[in-house]
């Protein structure tokens, strides 16, 4: 058994880890990740597939030069110098006509579009405005039951759950009314003034950056060394034992910082180590999973570099050519296509019939795909070990767990407003911030 000592071990190498792996390096901490995988940054990464490059996850830097992954990346003094494009406004298509959405007041405007006339718009906005700048609507009842009581139109319905699970994850009757409410609310507050933006080559020019800023600082990242145990004494973490291709590794550490869901955190450590609240909290979060599919043709589907909202589908859907932003992202005379397509349940579907449901929106949506050399590139599960999001609502409550100096960052455990990866850099900040408080090298 090769046996290795650290300040800090970071379980995960996706966004969250590799945030706190490089402020921690940076700090002066000895850092230790490690990772199963081959390749670092998780979903927020990039790969190359039969000549496309790929997200894994993340699509772009969501808060733009205020985004905490790149903020990151520039408080370790790492290489932040890489080519991004804005991205640019999307189209709804409601009624077989493409309405372009505006930077700000895009809600409202998502409203008006909708409305049956002045009236229902002027009611269903003031219901809304309510809401954000008096009182919050209650828990016990779903956003969707929520705007049924205000609006019978189908129409502002569709389009407000295309929104909510594009921008926020689940669809309106998968999230409570206050829920809601208060996640738009903190994420109107962390986004204003920002533009969201897209690097050549997509994430991966940030995970590298992150990669050699941990390296030049003297940390290690162990690629292929997948964590087994995590090591408590006394109540308190004691270091992680880890196996790789070439055997046993047994790490000693003062703390560990894990980047694979707060479930995983406990089954590695053992719930005996936790009390019978913080376990049964645990347990009750909800990941929510969905399907991807990447399609190709010989020249664009839809005719400007912005998204596409359909409503009229059988699913809330969001089309996006990625290579009308970056031509580089698909072979010459090739263009590239995303979908995200979110099931009905948070994790209850069949899958072939979601793969049937999304063939059929993508041919009534696209009529000429077959005739413009169109296919289906890649398609996949976000669920189980990797889902789209590991928790929602998020837990920040769960950063720090009852077994002393084990913390939890990623997607889980984000704070309210805090959007995906960027939430995870958020969290990274904030969890650093603590270990320097109570940890000193």
């Amino acid at each position: 058994m090769e046996k290795k000592s650290c300040d800090v071990v970071v379980i995960g190498a996706g966004i969250g880890g590799l945030c706190t792996a490089a402020r921690l390096s940076y700090a002066g901490y000895k850092t230790i990740v490690l990772e199963a995988l081959p390749y670092p940054g998780g979903r927020f990464t990039w790969l190359e597939h039969k000549g496309y490059k790929i997200k894994c996850g993340a699509h772009w830097f969501m808060y733009g030069q205020r985004d905490p992954v790149l903020l990151t990346i520039k408080d370790v003094h790492g290489n932040a110098d890489f080519e991004m494009k804005p991205l640019p406004n999307p189209k709804w298509r409601i009624g077989g006509k493409d309405h372009e959405m505006l930077a700000k007041g895009g809600l409202w405007q998502l409203i008006s579009l909708g409305a049956r006339d002045k009236q229902e718009e002027e009611k269903v906005i003031s219901a809304l405005r309510r809401c954000f700048r008096w009182r919050e609507p209650s828990d016990h009842i779903t956003f969707s039951d929520w705007l049924q009581g205000i609006t019978d139109n189908k129409t502002i319905y569709q389009l407000l759950n295309a929104w909510c699970v594009a921008v926020v994850g689940p669809n309106l009757h998968e999230i409570s009314a206050g829920e809601l409410v208060r996640y738009v609310t903190n994420m109107a507050a962390t986004l204003a003034g920002t533009q969201q933006l897209m690097p050549r080559g997509g994430l991966r020019p940030a995970v590298d950056a992150l990669v050699k800023a941990i390296a030049d600082n003297k940390g290690e990242i162990l690629m292929r060394a997948k964590a087994e145990k995590i090591v408590v004494r006394d109540g308190a973490v004691k270091g992680v034992e880890a196996r790789d291709p070439d055997g046993e590794i047994s790490i000693e550490a003062k703390v560990v910082v894990s980047d694979v869901g707060p479930r995983k955190t406990v089954e590695l450590a053992g719930e005996e180590y936790f009390d019978r609240g913080y376990v049964e909290e645990v347990k009750d979060l909800k990941p929510f999973w969905g399907l991807e599919f990447w399609i190709t043709s010989n020249g664009p589907l839809y005719d400007w570099p912005g998204g596409l909202y359909t409503i009229d589908t059988r699913r809330s859907c969001l089309w996006t050519d990625t290579s009308m932003i970056w031509p580089d992202l698909a072979p010459k005379d090739k263009n590239l296509m995303v979908l995200f397509l979110k099931p009905e349940q948070a994790t209850e579907y069949d899958p072939k019939k979601e793969y049937e449901v999304f063939l059929a929106d993508l041919h009534d949506t696209f009529p000429n795909f077959e005739k413009q050399g169109g296919e289906i590139l890649l398609s996949r599960q976000y669920k189980s070990e990797w889902p789209l999001l590991r928790s929602f609502p998020c837990a920040p409550h769960h950063r720090k767990t009852p077994v002393e100096n084990l913390y939890n960052v990623g997607d889980a455990v984000n704070s309210p407003g805090w959007i995906g990866g960027a939430g995870c850099g958020e969290g990274a900040k904030t969890v650093v911030e603590d270990i320097m408080k109570r940890i000193k090298v």
